[in-house]
């Protein structure tokens, strides 16, 4: 088997679809094979770096994988990280990367007849899921959210307090609200998307002591790795998580070689795939580092179900409007749930390959044409 072609389509959301800071586009790879399937990947892109990361696929990507067999994913990956010479596959050549290395993950899942999830080698049976409840919305309307989520059965959930959106005085009162809304017992996780400094994630930590918050979501930016320790030194017990904005192993190697997160939160299409995603897995399991991915739950849910490594899945409900144009325009694979006394779990999934499927009718009336 082995690659004939690789084709880019741009699919735009309105302006009402895609939250600030999400991407208002997705574009579609689709490798294609001489005798057998072929598969589907994505990336998220604003319409200004969209052209870019289609120009990289087409013109740095596809001319270095071109007949070569797909099974092979760490070779290809390779193969496309050093495509550009002198660290030429970072920065946006990663989410590059990694919308055909979902691509790639989707044919050896087809050709094999199974899903992705049992290439990993294990069968969960139950996913456990934390709710994003991350909405722009004021204290009290945010703590009515919070709440509808719990009676829905999730035991755990996720707002979000950064600093573009709300004052640290703002987010203590979202925290405040919520755990009232939401009572004791439920796990409260608080994302502030690297926006604060070492002082300020210290002195909300101690404003929040009577809210019992689980952890402290990218409290510093993700450069600032020391300062990652240095919170995590000082949060008592609120665990301090990170990743989802680092890539590559290197960078998780330092966040957790100098102890700086209690979890991490890498994200395979940030990384640069599935396969530099599974180096990451594999470090941190060999030193005690729980891994709960961040986002792009479509592709972490195979990681989740197959791995044994992955505490939670970080669940979406399809009003969220961060992730509203990938909702729309992607109808597989199918999140299935399953409310227990322990709350909210997705099954694994069962469709071959990664399941992604789109809707013809949002893609034609979305797709970009120039």
């Amino acid at each position: 088997m082995k690659i004939v072609s690789v084709a880019v389509d741009r699919y735009r959301s309105d302006a009402k679809a895609a939250a600030p800071g999400y991407g208002g586009e997705i574009l579609i790879v689709t490798v294609s094979t001489d005798d057998g399937p072929s598969g589907m990947g994505f990336a998220t892109a604003s319409s200004a770096s969209a052209p870019i990361l289609k120009a990289l696929i087409e013109t740095i990507i596809r001319p270095v994988i071109a007949g070569e067999d797909p099974m092979l994913t760490e070779r290809l990956w390779w193969r496309m990280h050093e495509a550009i010479p002198r660290r030429g596959g970072e920065g946006l050549m990663r989410l590059a990367t990694a919308a055909v290395d979902f691509a790639l993950w989707d044919i050896k899942g087809k050709a094999a007849g199974v899903p992705v999830a049992a290439l990993f080698g294990g069968r969960r049976e139950k996913i456990p899921t934390y709710a994003n409840c991350a909405h722009h919305l004021p204290a009290d309307k945010l703590a009515e959210r919070a709440a509808k989520d719990v009676a829905n059965g999730h035991k755990a959930l996720k707002i979000r307090g950064t600093r573009s959106f709300v004052t640290p005085a703002e987010a203590t009162e979202r925290v405040r609200q919520v755990r009232a809304a939401i009572g004791p017992g439920i796990r409260l996780m608080v994302d502030v998307n690297g926006s604060w400094d070492v002082d300020t994630a210290v002195q909300q930590l101690k404003a929040w002591e009577p809210y019992d918050v689980y952890w402290l979501e990218e409290p510093v930016p993700p450069h600032d790795i020391a300062g990652y320790r240095r919170v995590r030194e000082r949060a008592g017990g609120t665990y301090i998580v990170g990743g989802e904005q680092h890539v590559g192993l290197g960078e998780f190697e330092r966040l957790i070689g100098m102890e700086a997160v209690d979890i991490v939160q890498p994200n395979a299409a940030i990384t640069g795939g599935i396969t530099d995603w599974l180096r990451i897995h594999a470090f941190a399991t060999a030193n005690g580092i729980p891994v709960s991915p961040w986002n792009l739950q479509a592709v972490h849910l195979h990681m989740a179900a197959g791995l044994p490594n992955v505490q939670w899945i970080e669940y979406f409900m399809p009003d969220n409007a961060l992730l509203a144009f990938q909702t729309q325009l992607f109808t597989g694979p199918a999140l299935r749930e399953e409310v227990t006394p322990d709350g909210v779990f997705l099954l694994p999934p069962d469709a071959p390959g990664l399941g992604l499927e789109i809707d013809p009718a949002i893609a034609e009336a979305t797709r970009v044409r120039n």
